[in-house]
């Protein structure tokens, strides 16, 4: 029906109809929205109101076996501002009034804090923008101090930052943080024992989610979930904290005085293969690395010939198979013709009448290929592989060189080879190989897994250690005893002479082999040491190994004296009591 426009009263009452038609429709909608759809309007808008943010995890210590910490996270903040924020802010003093507001107040109240321009940062402050960093590494207590300021708009970012409190004191292995280009402000990237054992360093971050008001402030009563974050695990090295150091700074001194490239020292508890010290010249400070490639162990990252020091492998071959004695008698000349080659001494000599043991204390090319020619090619080479020539230690460390081992029926091992191998060339092996030898020598002919992780401990109790377990016989515990014996005599009447430790009864070697460069000619000498200590009762091996001396080449000259100082530490800090009883002596000639 059409309303008549004579007829107000009806006009009227359409008006009210439609009036109360649209009324009735917000009425149906409401209750439709209190009743059906309330609780997912609700939800939704906490989810509008609610923000995530993501809580670090701490990554656990690196600690020395005496307890130093020597890697750890230290909590910093980066605190940053949201000038939106920070436009609607306001404080009131005492009675009620404005006292600082916007940027300007903002500027006025934070500029004392942090230390910086007050005209400055109003313009840092002045703007649009939600992310605006201020102090990108601030301490936890700077943080308290802008916090209690109250000042809208201002937050701090909790972060860890690695810190290795002792400095450069086991940085070759300790390894550090480095940055890449996904990461430029916090490296999370590691080499070293931070990469190796990252898996049990490394915690579980947490996350908060909390409901906030228009301002960024949390609803008092509102809604908030929070998952901690979890710690990681702590662990503990092998290494002795005082010996590094001190291993550190005695080869950085003599590879000053010598005038040389570089060198290193192992030390290794014979009994247990833990490894008390491994020290590089020039070890990389952790706390300033910020670079892959710096730093590395060359402790096992480096390979070598091991010169004379190797000599100890042939002399356990030849008195395991029952070649020879430590008394067999030798005429022995300075230069030799063995399978077509010539061979020589290191010094020219009339043909001297030396015993097996002789020949080790003069360190004897020539007298060494005599006393083991009747030993089969596979035969040395099982030698070699037998005490750990080749192969890797699997001490827990990235990037070790196994080393190089020529295999009889190759090219490789030729007529000169099958030679050589026995006085230490033609091989190669790293700094750890090397003293891993005389680690096997020490402990009565038994292996032990040369290792740098002592044990573990997590946040929730659980707790584990390395197994050192019954090791790995390689030659008999009578071969040992007389091959320490011979590597005494070495000391005593010999070429080891330097390495003497007053009060304690010393066994080793010294070692000089030649590094060749890519040309094929000698680039310069290593010179070595190895030895045990003290000899009646071996506690401790130490190899030092120094490359391009230019001052000498001799090992007796270059590396004994470092051994000497090392291994002297190393004892008083294992509590080892001095020697009492005398050597054996055995005859160096007949």
């Amino acid at each position: 029906m059409i309303a008549n426009p004579a007829r107000p009263g009806s006009r009227q009452r359409l008006i009210r109809l439609l009036i109360l038609a649209i009324l009735l429709g917000f009425t149906v909608r409401l209750v439709y929205i209190q009743a059906v759809q309330a609780e997912a309007l609700a939800a939704e808008g906490v989810v509008s109101r609610t923000v995530h943010f993501d809580e670090p995890a701490q990554r656990g210590d690196i600690l020395s076996s005496d307890g130093t910490i020597l890697a750890t996270d230290v909590p910093r903040y980066s605190i940053e501002a949201n000038q939106n924020e920070v436009g609607l802010f306001e404080k009131k003093d005492d009675s009620g009034n404005v006292r600082y507001a916007k940027a300007e107040g903002a500027a006025e109240l934070l500029a004392p804090v942090l230390g910086v321009d007050e005209t400055t940062l109003r313009g840092t402050l002045t703007g649009s923008s939600p992310y605006v960093p201020l102090v990108p590494d601030a301490s936890p207590s700077l943080w308290r101090k802008v916090s209690e300021l109250g000042v809208r708009g201002i937050f701090g970012v909790l972060y860890y930052e690695r810190s290795y409190p002792a400095g450069a004191v086991a940085g070759n292995v300790i390894g550090y943080p480095y940055l890449d280009g996904d990461d430029a402000d916090h490296p999370t990237h590691f080499t070293g024992l931070e990469l190796s054992q990252d898996d049990l360093l490394t915690g579980t971050p947490g996350q908060r989610d909390v409901e906030v008001g228009a301002g960024g402030e949390a609803i008092p009563g509102g809604q908030s979930t929070q998952t901690s974050a979890v710690r990681g695990c702590d662990v503990v090295l092998t290494l002795d904290s005082d010996l590094q150091w001190e291993a550190q700074n005695v080869i950085e001194d003599q590879v000053a005085q010598m005038g040389a490239e570089s060198g290193l020292v192992v030390a290794i508890d014979v009994q247990s293969g833990e490894i008390l010290a491994i020290a590089d010249s020039g070890t990389v400070n952790s706390s300033e690395a910020r670079r892959r490639g710096l730093g590395g162990s060359r402790a096992v990252q480096n390979i070598f010939e091991p010169g004379s020091t190797g000599k100890v492998v042939t002399m356990a071959m030849v008195l395991e198979t029952g070649e020879a004695t430590p008394t067999s008698t030798y005429s022995v000349p300075s230069t030799g013709t063995f399978g077509g080659q010539q061979f020589k001494d290191h010094d020219d000599h009339a043909t001297a009448n030396w015993t097996l043991n002789g020949i080790l204390a003069q360190s004897s090319n020539i007298g060494t290929l005599i006393a083991a020619q009747n030993i089969p090619d596979q035969t040395r080479y099982d030698y070699l592989t037998k005490f750990g020539f080749g192969s890797a230690t699997g001490v827990e460390l990235p990037a070790e060189n196994p080393g190089l081992v020529h295999v009889p029926g190759t090219q490789w091992w030729d007529g000169r080879t099958r030679n050589t191998v026995l006085f230490g060339q033609g091989v190669a092996v790293n700094g750890l190989q090397a003293a891993g030898v005389y680690q096997i020598v020490g402990n009565g002919g038994v292996a032990m897994s040369p290792h740098l992780i002592r044990s573990w401990r997590c946040p929730d109790g659980t707790s584990g250690a390395t197994p050192v377990g019954q090791g790995t016989r390689v030659v008999s515990e009578e071969t040992a005893d007389q091959l320490v014996a011979m590597l005494e005599s070495a000391v005593d009447d010999g070429t080891g002479g330097t390495a003497k430790i007053t009060g304690y009864r010393v066994a080793g070697k010294t070692g000089t082999s030649e590094m060749m460069g890519k040309d094929g000619t000698a680039a310069y000498y290593v010179s070595s040491f190895i030895g045990l200590a003290p000899a009646d009762n071996p506690r401790v091996a130490v190899a030092v190994i120094v490359n391009g001396a230019q001052t000498s080449s001799w090992g007796a000259t270059v590396a004994a004296p470092v051994f000497k100082k090392v291994a002297s530490f190393a004892l008083q800090r294992l509590d080892v009591p001095p020697s009492t009883t005398e050597p054996t002596k055995i005859p160096t000639t007949w």
